[in-house]
């Protein structure tokens, strides 16, 4: 009895734990979001614009195409304390980087399709995408601010 106890608690405090995301990076990973790019972007919306909207849940873009420009989808909740520990790191590199990176958020409570289109099992998770909407790399788990900037620099 007390295995079956310590096993289920483990199993729970795994499920927990994953719901929110690891720390990993997929950058060979095959998904069909790449062939609808501009519908992608239809979905989702700048990070400094969802961050000041009443409703942040509703994912609506402006009329501006990505263009020549990397896009990065960040994929969150709004329950989730990862998500939230790294929006502001995440304001920072819109600010430094919006020349040449779009950068886009989604809630995946209220967008459960888009997250499901791009495989998102945990959040926060950032999904590059090439300019022509090829899935670069996919990166899961809250990151620092200096992993982010090292990472985007290097885009």
């Amino acid at each position: 009895m007390k295995r079956f106890l310590l096993m289920s608690l483990l199993a729970v405090v795994l499920l927990v734990v994953a719901s929110c995301g690891g720390n990993s990076t997929n950058k060979d990973e095959s998904n069909s979001a790449s062939s609808q790019p501009d519908a992608t972007l239809e979905q989702a919306v700048p990070v400094a614009d969802s961050l000041k909207s009443d409703n942040d849940s509703v994912a609506q873009t402006d009329s501006k195409k990505k263009g020549d420009k990397v896009v990065v989808i960040d994929f969150f909740a709004t329950w989730c304390g990862p998500c939230k520990a790294m929006a502001p790191a995440m304001e920072k590199m819109e600010k430094k980087y919006g020349d040449k990176i779009e950068f886009r958020k989604v809630d995946v409570d209220q967008d459960p399709e888009l997250a499901q289109q791009y495989q998102i099992e945990g959040v926060p998770t950032l999904v590059i995408l090439s300019s022509k909407g090829d899935v670069l790399n996919k990166i899961v788990g809250g990151q620092t601010e200096e992993f982010l900037d090292k990472m985007f620099s290097s885009l």
